[in-house]
């Protein structure tokens, strides 16, 4: 009968060799149940990472949408509150202009006058307003501010009305500087782009747009009655109060008609405002589901790790236990 015999270095490191095997299993399963992550990822997906690499690409696909999403929101609900603000000025304004030429009084045209002068500097200004460094309707200028100051058009309005001898050719000069191809408003106030913003990418289906530039037509109109209205203190013109009264009820009657252009407007941009929720929250879902793919691919069973490691733990102290009586194991001891 053949004895196989196994030397003290021998049986040393066996034990060594299952004790760090043991080990490396408690610890694995230890960080599977901190983290909640399977710590071979290759043994557990079989060496296929086509799954989980599409996984990750779209949830960083999703994220720069998201971003996208936030950033044109934001860019439309500052030009939504910018034109509510435009909207009110120029309604109020309106109200006041043919409250004022019924009046028969001249303090209150004076005071209208003036007040249409202030509106037409915030008109402007409101339109020369920026979001996140970027100009807001100026088209694909957005590096730059859309319209010159209040002040230079307004001079530029009062030499396009210079020698007017009517209301009527005060009224047909300030249109064409306003409304005319190649007049004074596109030529000497208009400074943006004749471009539009490109669609604003908010995910693989859906975009929004934004059209509005201060040359648009309804934002003329808005600047053109305000500047009209003001024009009624203007030096050069030395109108009377008849004529006053005049300009401000043209003006008036055309600002309270312009409203309805403008609301199309911020509908126009409200309907872009309701894509742009609808793909915020579609980006979500979306994110969501990758997300939960992902923790099917990575994560490790709670339940099944812990029996695991109980189990691991049982079978380190047997480890233990083992080696500590083989240790006592000698000759000397046993024959005392």
């Amino acid at each position: 009968m053949t004895i196989t015999s196994i030397g003290d270095m021998a049986q040393h490191m066996m034990n060594t060799r299952r004790t760090t095997s043991v080990k490396q299993d408690l610890n694995r399963l230890a960080y599977e149940l901190g983290s909640g992550r399977k710590a071979d990822v290759a043994k557990a997906l079989k060496g296929d990472f086509n799954m989980l690499a599409g996984v990750e690409r779209q949830l960083t696909v999703l994220e720069g949408y998201d971003i996208a999403a936030k950033d044109a929101s934001l860019f439309l609900e500052t030009a939504q509150s910018t034109l509510d603000q435009i909207q009110t000025v120029t309604g109020d304004l309106g109200r006041d202009l043919l409250s004022a030429s019924e009046s028969g009084l001249s303090a209150s045209v004076v005071s209208v006058a003036k007040t249409a002068r202030n509106d037409f500097d915030a008109i402007v200004s409101a339109l020369n307003g920026r979001v996140a460094d970027r100009s807001l309707f100026a088209g694909t200028a957005t590096d730059g501010a859309p319209l010159v100051d209040a002040d230079t058009m307004m001079t530029q309005i009062s030499a396009a009305v210079a020698g007017s001898v009517t209301i009527s050719d005060i009224v047909t000069a300030v249109d064409d500087y306003f409304m005319s191809a190649g007049g004074g408003f596109e030529t000497g106030a208009y400074m943006g782009s004749l471009n539009d913003l490109a669609p604003m990418r908010l995910n693989d289906n859906q975009s929004a747009d934004f059209n509005v530039r201060a040359d648009s037509t309804e934002l003329r109109e808005a600047m053109r009655d305000s500047a009209l209205a003001a024009l009624a203190l203007d030096p050069g013109l030395n109108l009377s109060l008849i004529e006053q009264k005049q300009l401000m009820e043209t003006a008036g009657e055309r600002l309270l008609t312009g409203q309805d252009n403008l609301t199309s407007v911020r509908a126009d941009i409200g309907f872009n405002q309701e894509r742009i929720a609808n793909a915020m929250a579609e980006n979500s879902l979306s994110r969501s589901s990758m997300l939960m793919t992902q923790s099917d691919l990575l994560s490790a069973d709670q339940t099944d790790v812990a029996g695991k490691l109980q189990a691991v733990q049982v079978q380190l102290e047997m480890v233990y236990t083992i080696t500590s009586r083989l240790s006592q194991l000698t000759l000397a001891n046993y024959v005392r």
